[in-house]
């Protein structure tokens, strides 16, 4: 099968090159706004507390500060795994930190910043697949869910797999007929979603532990937060033609993320 191995995507088509550098500035900028917030709603009420019992202002800063440090401490740790490439100090059980509190966050202080949101959610699902690697967990093949967007099917196909992909014919003319030769070599489900609402329908039906799924960086930001805490294998699709539009996806690097998902002795 003949792909084009150049990115050539159209303008919109941000090239996927994950800046983590960005992130951990993005990430450590978040925990000094945290920090400095949190003073600010300590110290405010203190001065009225104090009228009501001078020991209140000390308990309320204990709690306050306590909660802070949390967030703090799942930066920092966060940070460490990024720069480290590696898990540090369980650094994976701050996935749910980031991914409910810091990337909303981060999402915000980047556009102010004139950071490119695209940017910050490719660094965020490289970062995510790191966390999740580092999390060791092992799945039986009948647990896993692969999830692929419609558009990755070639546009001009007459055959449709939104409702079973075992209709495909395997013409070559794109990835569906290679994937779903991976999903029967390792027994796992393979569903082509038309949408986000039916890939959420999805995964609620089969109730998966864990997921790879494939889409523009948009949709798979929005789908770990949706999925948490299921763990989710994000792949970023090629997109020649834009978005959209017969998108693929590096099947070797879909075989990679099943691997680390299910027991060893099933590759």
């Amino acid at each position: 099968m003949e792909r084009e191995a150049a990115w050539g995507g159209s303008p919109e088509s941000v090239q996927y090159r994950p800046a983590k550098g960005v992130f951990v500035g993005l990430l450590a900028f978040c925990a000094l706004i945290l920090v400095l917030t949190g003073f600010f709603f300590w110290y405010i009420p203190s001065v009225g507390l104090t009228n009501i019992h001078p020991a209140l202002p000390a308990v309320f800063g204990i709690g306050l500060a306590a909660i802070i440090l949390i967030f703090v401490a799942g930066a920092v740790g966060l940070s460490l795994a990024i720069i480290k490439g590696k898990d540090i100090f369980l650094s994976y059980k701050f996935r749910g930190i980031l991914i409910k509190f810091f990337l909303p966050l981060m999402v915000m202080v980047g556009g102010l910043l004139r950071i490119p949101r695209i940017k910050i959610e490719q660094s965020f699902i490289e970062i995510n697949n790191q966390l999740v690697r580092g999390m060791g967990k092992r799945f039986r093949p009948e647990r896993i869910l692969i999830l692929m967007p419609h558009c990755i099917q070639y546009m001009d196909c007459k055959i449709k797999v939104t409702q079973n992909v075992k209709n495909c014919v395997g013409c070559g003319k794109c990835e569906i007929g290679e994937l779903v030769g991976l999903s029967e070599e390792f027994g796992i489900d393979l569903f082509v979603s038309t949408g986000g609402t039916i890939a959420r329908r999805k995964v609620y039906d089969k109730r998966p532990d864990a997921i790879v799924a494939v889409a523009c960086e948009r949709d798979l930001t929005s789908g770990i937060q949706d999925a948490y805490p299921l763990p989710v294998f994000a792949i970023v699709n090629k997109r020649p033609q834009g978005y959209c539009i017969s998108t693929g996806v590096d099947v070797a690097i879909v075989k990679d993320a099943l691997r680390d998902c299910l027991p060893k002795n099933r590759h």
